[in-house]
């Protein structure tokens, strides 16, 4: 693969990746200041570049991208939230979670909009970056309701379930992340076992994403 092949592909992944994974973070943070929490708006945490994290929005998604990862993994910055000037710290803190994959889910929407309606007098390379930026973004609406905390579902979950088991849930936080990794790697080696595709990110992220993208595309 030529270098240029290579920088065009990261272009057309990776842009959209970090565009989609930053106005989610900003979408949170939007949320929260129209709860009464004015904390990322006071550290100009509504702006793009505040969001780049080296690691989680560049290196982690470019590795994956040229080691031909099934899917990409990455992450910005997130936004400061202060759950102290919630009126109710639970239920607000859930609808300051679902409104980053909303957005992701907005985001998605209008872009198939617009390329569907504009598909024949695009550049071939939008295109592909517009394609690649809607199913970026359909990709991380499902992939952040998954009910594993940090990830947003939890958040959603947590303003549903009993007081009481808050506490243990929450302490799941820390090994969230291991424990999706976890997931999907069993689920994948059970995937080879039977001959069928029964993998985390298959069933509850591409399965859904895909059905929703033919949706907007046939009506």
């Amino acid at each position: 693969m030529s270098i240029s092949l290579i920088l065009d592909t990261l272009f057309i992944q990776v842009v959209p990746f970090f565009f989609a994974i930053v106005l989610h973070e900003i979408s949170h943070g939007v949320a929260a200041y129209c709860l009464g929490d004015d904390t990322a708006k006071r550290e100009g945490r509504f702006k793009l570049y505040t969001h780049f994290d080296l690691w989680g929005s560049l290196i982690i998604p470019v590795l994956l991208i040229l080691g031909h990862s099934p899917f990409i993994i990455g992450y910005a910055k997130p936004v400061p939230v202060d759950i102290r000037k919630f009126k109710d710290p639970v239920a607000d803190m859930a609808i300051v979670a679902i409104a980053g994959p909303l957005c992701n889910l907005l985001l998605a929407v209008i872009s198939a909009w617009l390329l569907k309606h504009n598909f024949d007098v695009m550049p071939g390379a939008f295109q592909k970056f517009s394609g690649c930026f809607i199913m970026t973004n359909l990709s991380l609406f499902f992939f952040n309701l998954v009910p594993i905390p940090p990830l947003d579902g939890s958040r959603i979950v947590a303003a549903i379930i009993p007081t009481a088991w808050l506490e243990k849930y929450y302490a799941l936080e820390s090994f969230g992340f291991f424990i999706l990794i976890a997931v999907e790697m069993t689920s994948r080696y059970v995937s080879g076992i039977i001959g069928y595709d029964v993998s985390l990110f298959h069933l509850f992220i591409g399965i859904p994403a895909n059905g929703i993208l033919q949706r907007l595309f046939s009506t």
